[in-house]
């Protein structure tokens, strides 16, 4: 094997003790010395591929396997430990396993020495032997130091005690959950107090905890497109701070808050179990190449993806969004229809939405999609605690107010409700309407409701605003207050009714969208954007005699609101109906249509559409940078492009490409038909900035998969491509022209 390895300075004595262990016929020895130095290591996948083989050197196949797992977990892009995980499942009997890891180092590297041999056991006849795995170079006789014997290793503990393999977590069975929780991380990382999405993720995942649920809980390493796993303990504290408290600047919230990435940077990479499902409760939008690395674990590992749909405001209201944001979601949502085995929504308003844009983007798919209503109780997270609202202006009980909890942003319309406010206070004076309290971080797009706020006295002077409240002062809120007000252009679902309802005081909230849901048999509904239905809403619970009295008692004739585990439950429930269902696997939902110009640049799209989707997928493996305006740069090295055929893609055709060059540094290029050789091509001097390339490609009947393999420097990189039949001039034209004329923006 190729016996590159990491120079961390620690690992090196490490590396050659294992060895003379290795030669002195010690290898249960040298593999647990491999694993101390893979904790030591920047990039451990190497000694945990040399701790496999001297596993196997000690007839363990089923450690040898496991450190297999690790290795490729750390490395999903190198075809060395796919193959060697197929001599281990040989050896164990699985020999379907093996025949699919071997397909895969054959994929991952056609032209590599790994590729043959994968190709032999590939041949072999099932219950063949398999080659004896290689040994390491005799070392020199330098002792490990001292230093590096004690060195706490960077991985969790790598052995059993008996000496066998193992993660440091105990992983999920086949059917476990594995729960990503990055966008909760990036959260914690800037705030303390949840909203929203975030709020409903880290109750369910509480409920987890407390439940003792087969899980795993894993943090997105973008630099290696992995995940780590988070031990359970350091997740609950986190969780349990973040529910303490506001103050950002606790020392005990800093030290639960920066332990968690601290201790899951120094984690192996999460070996997925086979068919293991990949739950996101919240978002990964924001998280870039999140769906590149879930790609990998899906082709590795048969992973299946469900995300849960929160809303798709940004498609249905992209007016009450900031730009970037709506085109981040475009971009999630066209890649989430490509690699989604089934999707969580929380209403059926939100299913419909979802329903929409998945059938536009992809006609006839048809992905499952489960509802799980967000109707959990919000009161066992924090008991009330009055005094964290000292020294802010909220109202003080015996005082009356009225509650409205959202973020203060344009989508929330809080200028609806404060001119419902002001003309109440008009018309019957402030010593007889309640205050209104607005709780929530400042957003964007409030504008006129802010300026209204400031240009009117009487209404400034009884509205208080609240932000970074922490769980227990609101809960102090909601149980102090007359009644909520929760308003809104469009909802998912709308927490704040449920948490109004499970406080037993009554919402007022429009009638429209998830709110028919999440408010129906207890909420007082209005008419949308209607300030003046509004007010008299307001005014009937006010002035009506027993009208408040008996919206209460609608609200208790509900009963108590359900515990997060029952809505954890059907979590669970609906991934087990997507495991039922056989849907289109994600391999072969998107083909690249021929004569389709694909741009490889950052789309500014705000639908999403398959040349987005298409821009994400082809793009494989290790070697690229995020998207910027112009393209997409290589990281330096081997950039990979994966096209999915069509039917019908056979004959002469041509792959044009538009290239970025950088100094004339030269380009190698390499095509693939189903793994096997198609030809390769150089461009010796490119020339400086931007150019284009052509290459022409014959493919056989029944090819399903073109490569192309880019050797270029770094600061190079791709602008678009395009596979065309060889005589179509127009698509030729069109190709030519978009290189001529400058990109047109699509209006908001």
């Amino acid at each position: 094997m190729d016996d590159r390895h990491d120079t961390t300075q620690a690992a090196l004595p490490l590396r050659a003790e294992a060895a003379r262990a290795w030669h002195a016929g010690r290898p249960a020895e040298a593999a647990s010395l491999y694993g101390r130095a893979a904790g030591l290591a920047e990039a451990p996948w190497e000694d945990l591929l040399w701790q496999g083989h001297a596993w196997r050197a000690a007839d363990d196949a089923a450690a040898a396997l496991l450190a297999f797992d690790a290795a490729i977990a750390e490395a999903p892009a190198e075809p060395l430990p796919y193959l060697h995980r197929g001599h281990a499942l040989r050896q164990l009997g699985r020999e379907g396993e093996a025949r699919r890891a071997y397909g895969l180092a054959r994929a991952l590297d056609p032209g590599a020495p790994a590729a043959a041999e994968a190709e032999a056991g590939l041949q072999a006849a099932p219950g063949a032997g398999t080659p004896a795995p290689p040994r390491p170079p005799v070392p020199a006789d330098a002792a490990p130091s001292p230093a590096a014997r004690a060195a706490a290793p960077r991985t969790a503990a790598v052995l059993r005690p008996g000496g066998r393999a193992a993660p440091a977590l105990p992983l999920p069975g086949k059917e476990g959950i594995a729960f990503d929780v990055t966008d909760l991380l990036m959260h914690f990382a800037h705030r303390r107090t949840l909203t929203g999405i975030q709020r409903v993720q880290a109750s369910l995942l509480g409920a987890a905890l407390r439940s003792g649920a087969d899980a795993a809980y894993l943090a997105f390493e973008r630099p290696r497109a992995t995940w780590r796993a988070l031990r359970r303990e350091d997740l609950a504290r986190l969780l349990e701070a973040a529910g303490a408290g506001a103050d950002t600047a606790d020392p005990a919230w800093i030290e639960a808050r920066d332990a968690v990435p601290e201790l899951a940077a120094g984690a192996p990479a999460h070996a997925f179990a086979e068919g293991q499902v990949l739950v996101n409760l919240g978002n990964s939008w924001g998280i870039p190449d999140y769906f590149r690395g879930l790609r990998a674990a899906q082709r590795a590992r048969g992973v299946r993806y469900v995300p849960f749909l929160h809303d798709c405001v940004p498609l249905v209201m992209p007016e009450h969004c900031v730009r970037t944001l709506v085109e981040d979601y475009a971009r999630w949502f066209a890649a989430m229809g490509v690699h989604a085995h089934g999707v969580l929504c929380n209403s059926e308003a939100t299913r419909a939405d979802g329903r929409r844009f998945l059938d536009a983007l992809l006609p006839g798919l048809d992905l499952p999609m489960e509802v799980v209503r967000l109707d959990g109780d919000p009161r066992g997270t924090a008991p009330p605690d009055a005094a964290a609202l000292e020294g802010t202006r909220a109202p003080r009980p015996p005082e009356p107010y009225a509650l409205f909890v959202a973020t203060i942003e344009s989508r929330k319309d809080h200028l609806t409700v404060l001119r419902a406010w002001l003309s109440l206070l008009r018309r019957h004076g402030p010593g007889r309407i309640p205050r209104l309290v607005l709780v929530g971080a400042a957003g964007w797009g409030v504008e006129a409701a802010t300026n209204l706020l400031a240009g009117s006295p009487e209404l400034s002077r009884h509205v208080v605003v609240l932000h970074g409240v922490s769980d227990g002062a609101l809960s102090a809120l909601y149980r102090d207050c007359l009644f909520t007000v929760y308003n809104s252009h469009h909802e998912g679902w709308g927490l704040p009714v449920t948490e109004s309802m499970a406080w037993g005081k009554v919402p007022v909230v429009p009638r429209h969208s998830a709110l028919l849901e999440s408010g129906a048999g207890g909420a007082v509904f209005v008419e949308p954007q209607s300030d003046g239905d509004m007010a008299a809403a307001v005014e009937r619970l006010l002035f009506e005699p027993g009208a408040l009295a008996a919206a209460e008692r609608v609200v208790a004739s509900r009963g108590a609101p359900r515990r997060w585990e029952a809505v954890l439950a059907d979590v669970t429930a609906g991934v087990a109906a997507f495991a039922a269902r056989a849907v289109v696997p994600p391999a072969g939902r998107l083909a690249l249509p021929l004569g389709l110009r694909v741009a490889l640049r950052r789309s500014d799209a705000t639908r999403p559409d398959l040349a987005i989707a298409l821009s994400d997928t082809i793009r494989d493996g290790a070697g690229w940078l995020s998207p910027e305006d112009w393209g997409t740069p290589f990281t330096g090295g081997t950039a990979r492009l994966r096209l999915r055929l069509p039917e019908g893609a056979a004959g002469a055709l041509r792959l044009h490409l538009e290239l970025r060059g950088a100094g004339g540094a030269p380009l190698g290029l390499a095509l693939r038909a189903d793994g096997a050789p198609l030809g390769t091509a150089a461009i010796p001097a490119p020339p400086g900035g931007d150019f284009a390339a052509v290459l022409p490609v014959e493919l056989a009947e029944g090819t399903e998969v073109l490569e192309l393999e880019i050797d270029a420097p770094a600061g190079s990189g791709l602008r678009a491509l395009m596979l065309c039949r060889a005589d179509d001039l127009l698509a030729r034209l069109d190709f030519l022209e978009a290189q001529r004329l400058p990109p047109l923006r699509a209006a908001s």
